[in-house]
This record gives C-alpha cells, structure tokens and sequence, in this order.
C-alpha cells in the first residue's frame, strides 16, 4: 500500500490524480500541498495549505510517505518574473530536498515538452533524446527545461531514488482552462502568421499514464501526447469561433503592449509566447508506449473534440 505526497493537489492536474489515486485500492493515504485547497473533497486526501517553497520534510515522515509526485507549477504566466521564477525553481529544489531526506522511494514529475523549446529548426517529431532547449524568454518554458536539468543532477547523487518524469504536450479534457483554453473559445480569434500544428493528450490519459508509472515503477524519461495533430484555426472553428492569422511583425507588439497594460481580454501571455504558435513542437510518443505498454484513449483530435463537447 502506497503512502502518496502531492504538490499542487489543488490544480488542474495535481486534483484529476488525486482524485484517480484516491479510488486506487493499492494507495492507503495521499497527502496533498497547495496555496488553496482542493474544490472537492477527495478521499483519503489529508490537504495541508503550504506553498512548496515551505518545509515539508516532517510531512513526509510523519505521513511515511514513499512515493511523491510533483505537480506544483505556475501555469498561468505573472508579469513578476522573478517570484514565477522563484515559485517553480526553488519549490523543486525544496521537494527533492524533502525526498532525500526522507529516502523516498519513487518521484514523479510532471514537465511538459515546452522543455524542448519553440524553435524554427526543431525536428518533426522530437524524440527524448532532443536538447532541451526551452526559449530563455518564455519563463515557462525556461522553467521546465532548468528543472529537468536539476533532477538530471539529482538523479546522478541519489540512484537509490527512482524517477519517473513525463513531458506531455498541451493536455485537454472538460477540465481544460488556462490562457490557451481562453484564447481558443473567444469569438473573434487572432494567430501570428505562419502558426503551426497542435498536439493535444486528453488530461484521463494522462492521469492513466501517471498511475501506471506508479503501479509499475516505470523510470525515465517519456513524450506524453495524443496521435496526431490539430491546427489552432481548424480548432477554433470546431469551437464555433472565426480566426484571422496576422503578421508575426504586427502581431508581436500588439501582443506585447497588451500584456504590458494587463489586457487579459486581449494577451495573458508576453509576446515571448507567440513561438509556441508558430515554431513546432511535436514530439514522438512510442517510447512510453512500447516500454509501458501504455495504449492512449484519445487521439489529438478526439481528446480536442472532447474539450469542444464540454464547452458548448
């Protein structure tokens, strides 16, 4: 019986695995952080409100937890880069910092394959074994490439510690609400010109992988994301919206000014962002489906389709 710590069980994804670990009979308590609690009650979910920078060691071994799974992140970008910066960093060293003092047996971590950047000339698709290369100027992204790095190095000073971490591309569902979510479901929709294809993994799947790295004790490295893609402007019409594609050069500083005057209703990202729309960013998926045996439920388009349901 798995004794199970989670950051961020309050948010999008760190709520859905609380939630399916919760009806698991092989997990006897699960013990969650978040700046907010949960919006439900989850059972046998004991939530303690703590930012992951706070200690959290004596959680840990008061609850005798073996297993940790990291989902604490700041999604939405802030325009205080440095406490964003601060928030992701920090709270990760503060979590490996906790496992190895308590010799947690299994971490997991959800990254994202923002890791690898936004880049004219990535390959199509990108394998695990790409550089990381996420864009210095997007802190999101940025973010998720250090920390893969710092895990690298912890990994290296504590083998007896088993790491899973798994980089899905934009997950989707009926749960599905960030400035992405936003941006696609207003009426009138505007993308930089050229704007690339989309890979979508439906958030049950990607529960379904988490849980199986857990049952299993699958390690390494693994691409999250649904077969196939979906390009932004046929998403937007699937939602009953109308799309305009506009210059890159136009585009970038009416973005930029939008952001600078916190117009939400125009850009809640920084023009940094942009690249995510117009660079690619596909990524293989056969690894965790050959060494998992893991079989997705959803493709891109129908995990799409299933967000598009919800919301009209």
């Amino acid at each position: 019986m798995k004794n199970i710590f989670i950051t961020g069980v309050s948010g999008y994804l760190g709520g859905r695995i609380a939630q399916a670990l919760s009806e698991n009979e092989n997990v006897s308590s699960i013990v969650g952080i978040d700046i907010q609690p949960p919006k439900k009650n989850i059972s046998k979910l004991t939530f303690f409100k703590k930012d992951v920078r706070d200690p959290i060691s004596d959680l840990l071994k008061d609850h005798h937890i073996d297993t940790v799974i990291h989902a604490a992140y700041v999604l939405t970008p802030i325009h205080d880069r440095s406490l964003m910066e601060d928030m992701n960093i920090s709270g990760m060293k503060n979590v490996l910092k906790a496992c190895a003092e308590n010799k947690i047996s299994h971490l997991l971590y959800t990254s994202s394959a923002t890791a690898y950047g936004f880049h004219p000339d990535n390959p199509v698709p990108l394998n695990e074994t790409h550089p990381l290369r996420g864009n210095d100027d997007f802190t999101y992204a940025k973010n998720k490439k250090e920390i893969e790095a710092i895990i690298g190095e912890f990994t290296k000073a504590h083998p007896e510690i088993k790491i899973s971490v798994l980089r899905p591309c934009f997950v989707v569902g009926p749960h599905f609400d960030n400035p992405l979510s936003r941006h696609l479901t207003r009426r009138w929709v505007l993308f930089p010109s050229p704007v690339a294809p989309f890979q979508f993994v439906h958030e049950d799947d990607l529960v379904r992988a988490v849980l199986l790295c857990l049952e299993k004790t699958i390690t390494g490295v693994f691409n999250i994301a649904g077969e196939g893609t979906v390009s932004l402007p046929e998403a937007v019409d699937m939602l009953g919206g109308t799309s305009f594609q506009i210059p890159y050069w136009i585009m970038s500083p009416l973005t930029k000014i939008a952001w600078g005057l916190h117009l939400k209703f125009i850009a809640e990202s920084p023009a940094s962002g942009l690249n995510m729309l117009r660079y690619p960013w596909i990524v293989t998926t056969n690894r965790f489906t050959e060494e998992a045996g893991f079989e997705y439920q959803y493709s891109s388009r129908t995990a799409f389709e299933d967000f598009v349901r919800s919301v009209k």
